[in-house]
C-alpha cells in the first residue's frame, strides 16, 4: 500500500499521516527522501527509481493538477487531503512561522509569509498577508476538496471523534479492525508526535480547535470577510 497525503500547510497533515501510517503500519518517507518535485515527469522518475516503495506515506503541499494526480494513481497509491477551518489554518501558519524563526530554520528563498517574522498578530504586515497572500493557501485546499480525486478528511470531525473519522477514511481505502484505528490514535496524539523528533517537538503545537475565535481581532475578520468569503464557504465553513 501507498498513500500521499496532498493539503494546504496547517491543516493537520503530520496528524493524518501519523494515523494512516500506524493504522496500516506504513513507513513515513521525509525529508531528502520525498519526491523532490510535483512535475508529473520528475514524479514518474523518482517512482521508477524506486523511491516510493510499497508500505510507505507521505505528504506534500501543492496545488491540484489532474497530470501529477495521474501519476500519483498510477503508481496505485491512494490519495488524501485534509481540510481545516481557515480561520484556525491563520493561526498556525502565523504561529509557526514565528516557531520557524525561533529555531533558524529558514526557506531557501524568501517567502511571502516571511512578512510575517516577529511581528505581533494585528501588525500591518501580517494583515497585509491575510489580504494579498492567504487566498492562496485556502484555494488549495479548495481544489482539492472539490477535485473528486482525493479522500477528503475535516480536521474538526478528526478531532470531535477521531475513531469514527479514521473510520470513515480507512473504509475507502481498505478496511480495518476498530482496534488498530484505536492504537493509531492513542500513538499519534499530540503529546507523542512531539516526541519524534527534535522538529516536531516545536512543529506539532496546541493540536485543538478554535484558537482563532480567541485570537483574531476584527481586522482580521473583516479581511477575512472581504477577500476570502468566497472561498471560506466553499470549503464548507461559516464567514464570521
Amino acid at each position: 500500500m501507498r498513500i500521499v497525503i496532498t493539503s494546504a500547510p496547517k491543516t493537520g497533515n503530520h496528524w493524518i499521516k501519523c494515523l494512516l501510517a500506524e493504522a496500516y503500519g506504513l513507513r513515513w518517507i521525509a525529508g531528502d527522501e520525498k519526491s523532490p518535485t510535483t512535475r508529473p515527469d520528475q514524479f514518474r522518475a523518482w517512482m521508477a527509481a524506486g523511491q516510493f516503495p510499497d508500505g510507505s506515506i507521505f505528504h506534500q503541499h501543492c496545488r491540484f493538477s489532474r497530470a501529477l494526480v495521474d501519476e500519483i494513481t498510477a503508481a496505485h497509491a491512494h490519495l488524501v487531503t485534509i481540510v481545516r477551518d481557515p480561520y484556525d489554518m491563520f493561526i498556525s501558519m502565523y504561529s509557526w512561522v514565528q516557531e520557524r524563526e525561533a529555531h533558524d530554520v529558514r526557506s531557501q528563498q524568501a517567502r511571502p509569509r516571511d512578512r510575517m517574522i516577529d511581528k505581533p498578530l494585528g501588525h500591518p504586515d501580517v494583515l497585509a498577508f491575510l489580504t494579498n497572500d492567504f487566498g492562496s493557501v485556502l484555494r488549495r485546499s479548495n481544489e482539492w476538496l472539490h477535485s473528486g480525486r482525493a479522500l477528503v478528511v475535516r480536521y474538526e470531525e478528526l478531532h470531535a471523534d477521531p475513531i469514527a473519522e479514521l473510520r470513515r477514511t480507512t473504509v475507502q481505502i481498505e478496511p480495518i479492525v476498530v482496534d488498530r484505528l484505536t492504537d493509531a490514535v492513542e500513538a499519534c496524539r499530540a503529546e507523542n508526535l512531539r516526541q519524534r523528533n527534535e522538529k516536531m517537538q516545536w512543529h506539532v503545537r496546541s493540536a485543538r480547535t478554535g484558537e482563532s475565535r480567541e485570537r483574531l481581532g476584527e481586522e482580521h475578520l473583516q479581511i477575512f470577510r472581504d477577500r476570502h468569503a468566497k472561498t471560506i464557504r466553499s470549503l464548507g465553513y461559516e464567514v464570521r
